[in-house]
């Protein structure tokens, strides 16, 4: 199966370019980026030809689309709704990195889009394939009744740790461009929540991109969010707390915060009366960390269980599905039509907030 690679940053470059190259039916046949020592260093590492490496994702899709199985879109969020739109109208089988898009609305285009195409499109929710998060749904296929749901997801400063484990090709921009993507972004950020204060638009950012994992994945186990009870932002909205109920009435405590951090913290908790299961992920850009179920359950003996999957990493179990998906082996279970929903959910959190 022949991909196309649009958007070749960090997550391109440590997961799904390395993925493509390494499965064994699957092959790098293009790349995309504005950043042309981006294109010229990865082009040459993963040996693709000069003429099919490209800086605008337009010129990708329309000189060799026909030719390509598939495109992965790794762009900034920002750039996502014009790209995959793109894609799917011409018939090009399409996965796109989490979140969607910005506002709710390009959110919408993109899910009438996919629903009129005859291309698979899927959303890259990597956490949804982790070995432990499946094992977490059957569990809970034998839960009664649940009395709580907490979510806690605090991120680190990745930056930090990065440089140390992979070695990234920084892209080379100019500032102009750069000034033109920031206020793109910055300017769809605050449409979508209906702001014009800065500080707001750029917590709106950080948590679209930074909790949507989370909303997805509770969503994928519980269903529907059927109500937003409290939001309370603090830190200027980089720290917040919101309460959930489900279409089945569980209701959850989300948590979803920035620190200054050495360590990311991630999880899922889930109290019932005879037990508890606790789903906690690792370092979301460290290869084959794989996520870990506990659970602890018994009324007159405790007995705590620890569920470690073998190292296989979800961002390939991911490409392996997406696959699948396209050759129609599968249903796609992470649909532009449930991303949509995750966007709106989010920017819900923002109405709903404590003044």
């Amino acid at each position: 199966m022949r991909f196309g690679i649009i958007g070749c940053g960090t997550i391109a470059q440590i997961m799904h370019i390395p993925n493509v190259v390494e499965i064994p039916d699957a092959e790098l046949a293009a790349i995309c980026d504005p950043a042309e020592n981006v294109t010229a260093t990865l082009g040459d590492r993963y040996n693709v030809p000069d003429d099919r490496r490209y800086a605008e994702p337009e010129g990708l899709i329309d000189d060799v689309g026909d030719e390509l199985d598939a495109v992965i879109v790794t762009t900034p969020m920002q750039t996502h709704a014009d790209i995959v739109e793109r894609a799917l109208t011409a018939g090009v089988n399409t996965l796109v990195e989490k979140p969607l898009a910005v506002t709710p609305s390009d959110a919408d285009r993109l899910a009438t889009v996919a629903a009129d195409s005859d291309a698979t499109a899927m959303v890259a929710y990597n956490r949804r394939f982790e070995l432990a998060y499946e094992r977490l749904a059957r569990e809970l296929a034998d839960v009664d009744q649940v009395d709580s749901i907490t979510a806690y997801a605090v991120d680190a400063d990745f930056s930090r740790s990065l440089p140390d484990v992979y070695d990234l090709v920084q892209p080379e921009l100019s500032e102009a461009f750069i000034e033109r993507s920031t206020e793109r972004r910055r300017e769809q950020c605050k449409q979508a929540i209906g702001t014009d204060d800065e500080n707001l638009a750029a917590a709106y950012d950080f948590q679209l991109e930074h909790v949507c994992h989370d909303v997805n994945a509770l969503r994928g186990l519980f269903g529907d969010v059927t109500s937003i009870d409290h939001v309370d932002f603090v830190r200027d909205g980089y720290f917040g707390t919101a309460h959930l109920t489900f279409e089945g009435g569980e209701r959850c405590v989300l948590q979803t915060g920035d620190s200054d951090r050495h360590w990311h913290e991630q999880f899922f908790r889930v109290d019932a009366p005879d037990r508890m299961l606790r789903l906690e992920f690792d370092h979301p850009f460290i290869k084959y960390n794989a996520a870990t179920l506990s659970i602890r359950d018994g009324t007159t003996e405790t007995v705590d269980r620890t569920y470690t999957p073998t190292r296989e990493e979800s961002f390939k179990r991911e490409l392996r599905q997406f696959m699948q998906c396209v050759r129609g082996e599968a249903p796609v279970p992470t649909p532009i039509a449930d991303a949509a929903t995750d966007v709106a959910v989010i920017a819900s959190l923002f109405d709903h907030a404590d003044a």
